[in-house]
């Protein structure tokens, strides 16, 4: 073996030691910053803002069930790629942090259009009539409603009502929201006799026609109304786009 022969082995064992010297120091970065990661982002802390009747601990307890990581950063990732909603009535969740080892989770919560009273508890649905939630108490603000016959309420499908209600259901809850009506209550004697009541006053719709305009009347009647008198009845069944007919009754 001659001197050029040598020369190539000791330059090609250098040349390994040198790439393996160089890949254990990029792991031993990435090791590094790995290790950096995970402990300098761990979550000591979550805080959550947004939320209007979902209390924080409900939605603490939530997130901790599903895909968590006691990590900002990849809980940040997560819910970036995933966009978990974690409960039925919130609409969008998002993450950031406030300083490294704080969670901060930003709840937008979406309108729980109404409730029926179902085995002594009360069952919310959504715009889609879909059965989302059950509950011991009740929220304020969602009107119940009363008088529509329905079969068994099963939590994630569609109420099963008899006929056409929940299109009028769905109708009216709809309204109540889009003209931020305080609406306790939907009541319905049959598909075309509907009443609906705010504090002492009874609202009677009778049929759902011209349902639009009657609703759209229904916040200026009550103020109007509500100045002389504590309590007593609307009657809006002779109401239609060229005769707004509207009486009160004590």
């Amino acid at each position: 073996m001659n001197n050029r022969q040598l020369t190539l082995i000791k330059n090609t064992k250098k040349r390994k030691l040198h790439k393996t010297i160089f890949w254990l120091c990029i792991l031993c970065i990435l090791g590094l910053g790995i290790f950096c990661a995970a402990v300098g982002f761990s979550v000591e802390r979550i805080e959550v803002s947004g939320n209007q009747t979902y209390t924080d601990g409900e939605i603490i307890r939530k997130v901790k069930e599903k895909d968590y990581v006691g990590n900002t950063l990849i809980m940040m990732a997560q819910n970036r790629i995933f966009g978990q909603k974690y409960l039925p009535f919130i609409e969008e969740i998002t993450m950031s942090f406030g300083d490294t080892h704080t969670l901060q989770i930003h709840v937008k919560e979406k309108l729980r259009s109404g409730v029926f009273e179902y085995m002594d508890k009360n069952v919310y649905f959504d715009s889609e009539g879909i059965a989302q939630e059950s509950r011991g108490y009740r929220f304020a603000g969602v009107p119940v409603v009363t008088g529509v016959p329905f079969h068994e309420i099963v939590l994630g499908k569609q109420i099963p009502v008899d006929g056409s209600y929940f299109n009028t259901i769905l109708a009216i809850t709809e309204k109540i929201s889009t003209y931020g009506l305080n609406i306790s209550e939907v009541h319905f004697e049959n598909e075309n006799d509907i009443t609906l009541l705010s504090g002492k006053f009874e609202i009677y719709l009778g049929t759902s026609a011209y349902l639009d305009g009657k609703m759209s009347r229904i916040a200026e009647t009550l103020e109007a109304v509500s100045r002389e008198h504590k309590k007593g009845v609307i009657d809006m069944h002779l109401y239609t786009d060229e005769k707004n007919i509207i009486i009160f009754h004590e």
